[in-house]
């Protein structure tokens, strides 16, 4: 089935003084980290699942310029919509607006910072909130958005004193996640600061006006308020094989989720006896310290100790035994480690899993095909027994394969002029016997946005498909897993 929407053939060019010029941080350049540059944050693809080319361009470069004032937000106020902010954060909810601007004269699909849309009335749920850092200032993060060579954008940006700044309206697609098929369905605010020094640089008025603004947003889009759908940038999986590694991890270790979920009035709690088959990963982050590493020069540096979010899992019940591997991020097979940026071996708060075993003060849970042990500290919290639905692959089985997005079958593209995109997926694996959480259902579906001016047949189009997938917890980030694969067990 198709829905189709007429677009606006409009071309918008945004300017406002000097920030019209594009700015990439020195700070941003890192590959994988969670700052603006070197990342196809559309995650668009072609149809045989290889990453557009010119998405990537303009980017990467080092730094151009850099900014030292912020927007006249006086001036914008008389040319911009209203913004989309709760009552109680008006006066500090500003909008700003981030470009929407054909790049290359002749190419109408050589455009940015994001795609119009009417989301949900055209079909596209709105499901999921993604928190990012903007790894840089507030003045480099709106110019980059305003730069339409960038090809990135969020849809809000919040500063240090809990100031907001939307850029794209919450109805079209911005691209922010990396990953097409998770910006269809969300909805990305950017926060001011660096991962490695998050403890310092997410305040109390940022922490407060975020939990606010996505406690509103969930409300407006019926978005339920877990772990399952208000994500990390390092929550969101990979579209393809291929960018797996290349993920971004932000906003890191130090974002207070425990904190977070308190605000938005939706704390992490208990929901079963003791000895559940299900587990939500919980440490109490003032508390929990584990040694996290920062490796992005050499020798690596020890981070200053300090609370995290997230527990290590190693490959047996012991703290001599190796932290997990990831297949993506360690393709010679070596344990993962300490750097921050390295996710292989970390579940993060608020994350549900099936327990696979137990020994002692050691919960071993199913974690990206393998079983990952974490240690329940002397008289602190590790995790809370819970209640919730798992999927196992079918009976005869040996493994089924894992997906990074929940696009339609080939037959649902029939009669139109939509390219029938790739189901391709991950290089990961579900062996029989596992079990995974689930959150239920995804979306089955593609909106094809292909060029500014929508010339193309089909152009701005919905197609959903009839095949069926399960959103999982994988590994640290999200996963799909077909329906007709699995059975589903309530617990």
């Amino acid at each position: 089935m198709k829905q189709i929407y007429l677009k606006i053939l409009a071309i918008v060019t945004i300017t406002l003084g000097s920030m019209a010029a594009p700015i990439v941080s020195a700070a941003n350049s890192s590959p994988g980290s969670g700052g603006l540059a070197d990342y196809n944050a559309s995650g668009k693809t072609t149809a045989d699942g290889t990453p557009l080319t010119h998405w990537a361009a303009g980017r990467g470069a080092g730094p151009v310029a850099t900014l030292k004032s912020a927007p006249d937000l006086t001036a914008l106020a008389a040319t911009t919509p209203e913004p989309e902010c709760p009552l109680e954060l008006k006066r500090k909810c500003h909008f700003v607006p981030a470009a929407y601007q054909q790049v290359d004269p002749n190419d109408s699909s050589n455009y940015g910072n994001y795609d119009l849309a009417e989301r949900p009335s055209n079909g596209l749920k709105v499901n999921s909130v993604v928190i990012h850092d903007t790894e840089g200032s507030l003045a480099d993060t709106l110019a980059h958005f305003q730069d339409p060579t960038a090809y990135v954008s969020a849809h809000y940006v919040i500063d240090a004193d809990g100031s907001i700044y939307q850029m794209v309206a919450t109805k079209n697609v911005a691209w922010h996640a990396g990953n097409w098929y998770v910006n269809q369905h969300s909805i990305g605010i950017e926060h001011v600061g660096h991962a490695v020094q998050g403890q310092t640089e997410y305040t109390p008025q940022m922490y407060r006006s975020s939990a606010l603004l996505t406690k509103w947003l969930a409300s407006k889009y019926s978005i339920p308020l877990d772990r399952q759908h208000i994500l990390g940038h390092d929550n969101v999986p990979a579209p393809i094989a291929g960018l797996v590694a290349g993920m971004h991890w932000d906003p890191g270790p130090y974002w207070n989720w425990q904190r977070y979920f308190n605000l938005l009035g939706a704390p992490i709690v208990p929901t079963a006896g003791p000895n559940s088959s299900f587990v939500t990963i919980a440490p109490t982050f003032s508390s929990n310290q584990p040694v996290v590493t920062d490796c992005s020069t050499s020798p690596c540096v020890t981070l200053p100790s300090q609370g995290a979010n997230f527990v290590y899992l190693r490959t047996a019940p012991s703290d001599s035994a190796p932290l997990l591997s990831d297949p993506a991020l360690h393709t010679d097979g070596a344990p993962g480690t300490t750097d921050i940026k390295d996710w292989s071996a970390t579940a993060d708060y608020g994350q549900q899993f099936a327990v696979a075993a137990r020994q002692q003060d050691w919960t071993g849970i199913w974690f990206g095909g393998q079983i990952g042990w974490f240690k329940k500290p002397q008289g602190h919290l590790a995790s809370y027994p819970t209640r919730g639905q798992s999927i196992t692959p079918k009976t005869g089985l040996s493994s089924i394969p894992v997906y990074g997005r929940a696009y339609p079958e080939a037959g649902a593209y029939s009669g139109g002029a939509v390219p029938v995109q790739s189901v391709v997926p991950l290089q990961y694996t579900i062996p029989g016997g596992q079990s995974y959480a689930t959150s239920g259902l995804a979306p089955t579906d593609y909106y094809y946005a292909w060029t500014i001016d929508a010339h193309l047949p089909d152009d701005h189009t919905v197609v959903i498909g009839q095949d069926k997938y399960y959103q999982i917890q994988f590994n640290q980030r999200l996963a799909y897993v077909k329906a007709s694969d699995v059975v589903v067990d309530a617990h």
